[in-house]
């Protein structure tokens, strides 16, 4: 990738400006693409005069291709800075750095990490702005390609973007492919091998490979023992968990949450892997009927809810009335699940909250024979559902809307869910 080439087309097309236009009067197009390439150096005096047609510094320019030792250095700072796990990074800490850098390797690789912490944080304002106005340019150049031409520390930050971008629309085995590229990059044991090792056991699960996703969990435990590296051991039996869950292997999922609420003592900040392992718990007893225990669980999250700052609380509560709402749903007390529904549109919801939502309300209405109601909804969340591939939402969903399309005498329409239903059973 040349990267002065990259910078300067990238500009032009933000100004609006044809390369001919760039040039006009100052040096002929064939000489400039001649510098473009490297093949021609790129003359002080001719440097400012583009950086002026383009309203940026000569350095911005001259300096784009820069690849020195403290040029990679400071890319790789800023990978493993934005590398790590969410809770250990502060927002504000993110947004102050530079999204400028005369070295393009470096602010290439700063744009892509904050992509990375931006989709994990669920800002979408800020993922789709940097998108809008940087990334997407050069993710068309070079996103796309089996093997970049990148600096290591840039190839990184690429690899882990797009993991995270294959993970967030369940294309499980790009998300394999990119991780498996990425692992042979950081060394073994640092804090993002020890994540890209999860994302290869996720991957691997949801891509089918289950002997394989138990290898690397074996595998990465008995390193992790081997290092004493303790403090990672509550993540590692969380990330497991979701694992044997999604292997149908659900009495060895709960083990392995207990293990990581038990390995917690390791953990320098056990109040950011605790909401996660209640979280799964509650999740997975419902879905196994252990209601009861479900609903202590809830309770016993809900105590603890109470110890927090206020802020805390109030991003809790929704989360603990949805697993009200997902209980109430699981029993068929569409009573306490109508007085839930009342309870959650008193507060400000995420996307998934928002459509989970609506999804319980399709149900009540479909509970009280509201075959209209229960159409517009479920027909209002399935889309998002789909797009997430929530699959418990999905089966309950078209197998219902196929018996009201029915009952109404759209047999296509019936057909159609069946088919998608069955297709869903048979790929589960």
């Amino acid at each position: 990738m040349n990267l002065l080439k990259e910078r300067v087309e990238f500009l032009c097309k933000k100004r609006s400006l044809a390369r001919k236009d760039l040039v006009e009067g100052l040096v002929t197009q064939a000489h400039f693409a001649n510098i473009l390439a490297e093949r021609y150096p790129f003359a002080d005096d001719l440097a400012k005069l583009i950086a002026a047609r383009l309203s940026v510094s000569p350095e911005y320019l001259t300096h784009a291709a820069l690849q020195d030792e403290v040029t990679l250095e400071r890319a790789e700072e800023i990978f493993t800075r934005l590398s790590q796990p969410v809770p250990a990074l502060a927002e504000t800490d993110v947004n102050e750095l530079d999204d400028k850098n005369d070295a393009l390797t470096i602010e290439l690789t700063t744009a892509l990490m904050k992509a990375v912490y931006y989709q994990q944080i669920n800002n979408g304002d800020a993922y789709e702005y940097i998108h809008r106005t940087y990334l997407h340019y050069y993710l068309e150049k070079f996103g796309r390609e089996d093997d970049p031409d990148l600096p290591i520390p840039l190839k990184k930050a690429l690899f882990l973007y797009k993991i995270q971008h294959y993970r967030s629309k369940n294309q499980y085995f790009e998300a394999l492919n990119n991780s498996q590229r990425l692992s042979t990059l950081v060394e073994k044991g640092s804090e993002i091998w020890l994540t890209v090792q999860n994302f290869l056991m996720e991957a691997s699960v949801y891509s089918k490979q289950y002997e394989s996703a138990k290898a690397i969990y074996e595998q990465t435990m008995q390193y992790v023992y081997s290092e004493r590296l303790y403090h990672r051991l509550s993540g590692q039996h969380l990330a497991y968990s979701g694992c044997c869950f999604a292997m149908g292997r659900y009495e060895e999922a709960l083990l392995a949450l207990s293990m990581a609420e038990a390995h917690l003592v390791y953990t320098p900040s056990p109040g950011d892997l605790f909401p996660s392992i209640m979280n799964n718990r509650i999740i997975m007893l419902t879905h196994l009927g252990e209601l009861d225990k479900a609903s202590d669980e809830i309770a016993r999250f809900e105590e603890l809810a109470q110890q927090e700052t206020d802020e805390m609380k109030q991003l809790l509560a929704p989360l603990l009335l949805i697993y009200r709402c997902e209980v109430a749903f699981a029993s068929k007390n569409w009573g306490l699940l109508s007085q839930g529904l009342s309870l959650l549109a008193s507060y400000p919801l995420t996307e998934d909250q928002q459509r989970t939502a609506v999804f319980y309300e399709s149900q009540l209405a479909l509970s009280s024979d509201k075959r209209e109601a229960f159409i517009e909804a479920a027909l209002s969340c399935l889309p998002y559902f789909e797009q997430t591939q929530q699959t418990m939402r999905l089966e309950q969903l078209y197998e219902t809307l196929a018996v009201a399309s029915e009952d109404s005498r759209r047999y296509k329409e019936s057909a159609l869910y069946y088919r998608k239903l069955v297709y869903l059973l048979r790929n589960k």
